[in-house]
């Protein structure tokens, strides 16, 4: 069956025609794309069976954590604390099992709460790319779509046995739009 040129033509400007898909509250809130780093401290320090361990999360973005922003502020920073069944030789499986709440603090006094109830775990290159998608509850932005992706180097096997891994540390995108 032949299309007829016209119409093809309709087809092709309607698919390259942009599509709005935020929401009004989303409309009005500038984008943020923010990279820089996060460590990940561990007590006890993770070993290769799972067992209840405290992790503190420190996120900087921006020049501070040795990356960028794109939009209204220069850079942030997030200091989260939770307690899970984790073990290096599962590395990230706990962090599939849990609501992370994270409150970023941005240069110039705003805050802006975010719940990333769904996080995926993907171990490839020697590396664990964690992603979290979820929404802003609270504070700038509150109502947009946000994604956090910490990319962390697998962890050395010989530190797992030894239970001797106290920290990691690795790169942080996170969007807000």
């Amino acid at each position: 069956m032949r299309t007829p040129l016209p119409a093809l033509a309709a087809v092709l400007a309607l698919a390259a025609a942009p599509v709005a898909l935020t929401t009004p509250a989303q409309a009005s809130t500038p984008l943020i794309l923010c990279t820089g780093s996060v460590t990940v401290d561990y007590s006890p320090p993770l070993g290769p069976l799972p067992r209840q361990t405290t992790q503190g999360v420190t996120e900087r973005l921006g020049a501070s954590g040795g990356g960028s922003c794109t939009g209204p502020f220069a850079g942030g920073s997030a200091f989260t604390v939770f307690d899970q069944q984790v073990s290096c030789l599962a590395q990230g499986l706990g962090d599939t099992l849990v609501q992370n709440v994270v409150t970023y603090h941005w240069q110039g006094g705003q805050t802006s709460t975010i719940t990333y109830p769904v996080t995926t775990v993907v171990h490839a290159g020697n590396q664990e790319i964690v992603t979290s998608t979820g929404t802003v509850t609270a504070g700038y932005g509150a109502g947009s779509l946000s994604e956090r992706v910490a990319v962390y180097p697998s962890l050395d096997v010989l530190d797992c046995l030894g239970s001797d891994i106290t920290r990691q540390t690795g790169v942080l995108t996170v969007t807000l739009g």
